[in-house]
């Protein structure tokens, strides 16, 4: 049998050793040498073969003989050769992938940048409307470009605020300053003729005093929209502070005929600046009993619920038309109906920066009859 197999292998790529007990050579292809027992890698020369590539070797017995099996590792060489080929092209083709992958991917970016670019060159010579483009690839520079046209909207709502009340200034105090003119030419042409000056100046200082008071708003209004308060921001009792603006004016809406009630259900905690929010519902409680007539029940509460804590004041007074109720939240617009009472149109819009600065929800709306003021604060849940 084993001369059959080394008949069959005539390169000696398998090879084959019979001993006997004694150590002398029965049958194989080989000369005797010195084997292992068990598994083992055997050089070429030790076996007595030209060649640089060790032999893989069973060395075990057969009844009272020895067998020594060997096979070379021309294949597993060959194998190793292929794979490492193989290897080294696909790591060539990954490579070369890659670069150009990078290339392509840099080219886009490039791409998105230069388009940022361009837009912002042109914001910076003063087109506001311009928005970057968004691929809605969902990556980082589409969050930054969201970033920047949110900031965008952001800055063009502030100049376009900031155009609108030049033009409102120059348009509702207009009149105000020709009156004040007036009162004081009056009192001019008065001592000219040795006549009393006194009620013409006395006007003229109140009518000082209301434009004063109308600038003060404005630039408060500015202030609280540019977020310098924001720092102020504490942990307080929403429903406790209401209770405490109520107080304070329910004597005034008792003079003017009207019944301030409030309502809540236990604290609702928020953070906020209560300067500011004493000042917001101030303005809304001063406006309900400012607008509507005697008989009036204006009703001041807080209500929480797993997302918000809205409080409101309502009234059950003429109220608003649909179509005013935005356009009374801008600065200095006044409801032509409610031009003949004292007033700068500036109330709403302090209320509207403030509930802004808070990240609150301001809604106008009809009560059916009068009008109802909600502010959404969100809910935090309690104070720690």
């Amino acid at each position: 049998m084993i001369a059959a197999h080394v008949a069959a292998a005539p390169n000696q790529s398998t090879i084959f050793l019979l001993r006997d007990a004694k150590g002398v050579v029965l049958a194989g292809n080989i000369p005797a040498f010195a084997s292992t027992p068990g598994w083992s890698n055997v050089p070429g020369e030790e076996i007595g073969i030209d060649s640089v590539l060790p032999y893989r070797v069973l060395d075990g017995a057969i009844g009272a003989d020895r067998l020594v099996i060997g096979l070379d590792n021309v294949d597993l060489d060959e194998a190793r050769m292929i794979i490492l080929g193989a290897f080294g092209w696909s790591s060539l083709a990954a490579l070369i992938v890659a670069i150009g992958g990078a290339a392509w991917i840099a080219e886009r970016v490039q791409d998105r940048l230069g388009a940022v670019e361009t837009n912002l060159n042109r914001v910076a010579e003063g087109d506001l409307t311009v928005r970057i483009p968004l691929t809605g690839a969902g990556d980082d520079l589409e969050r930054l470009s969201g970033a920047i046209n949110a900031a965008l909207a952001r800055l063009a709502a502030l100049v376009e605020g900031i155009r609108q009340v030049s033009t409102d200034i120059a348009h509702d105090l207009r009149t105000p300053l020709n009156r004040l003119r007036i009162l004081i030419e009056t009192a001019a042409d008065n001592v000219d003729q040795g006549l009393p000056v006194a009620v013409d100046l006395v006007a003229a200082l109140t009518e000082s005093d209301t434009l004063s008071a109308t600038f003060a708003a404005l630039l408060r209004i500015a202030q609280i929209e540019s977020g310098a308060r924001r720092e102020a921001l504490r942990y307080l009792d929403l429903a406790e502070l209401v209770d405490e603006v109520a107080e304070v004016h329910r004597g005034v809406a008792e003079d003017a005929g009207m019944v301030l009630t409030r309502q809540h259900s236990g604290s609702a905690p928020i953070r906020g600046d209560r300067k500011l929010l004493n000042q917001l519902f101030a303005n809304l409680i001063e406006n309900a009993i400012r607008h509507c007539p005697a008989g009036t029940t204006i009703q001041c509460s807080v209500r929480t619920d797993a997302d918000q804590i809205m409080a409101s004041v309502q009234d059950n007074g003429p109220g608003i038309p649909p179509g005013e109720r935005d356009k009374v939240l801008q600065r200095l617009y006044r409801v032509e109906k409610s031009r003949t009472s004292s007033g700068s149109g500036l109330g709403l819009p302090l209320v509207k920066a403030i509930s802004d600065l808070h990240g609150c929800e301001l809604s106008l709306s009809d009560a059916g009859p009068g009008l109802i003021v909600i502010v959404a604060f969100p809910n935090i849940g309690p104070a720690p």
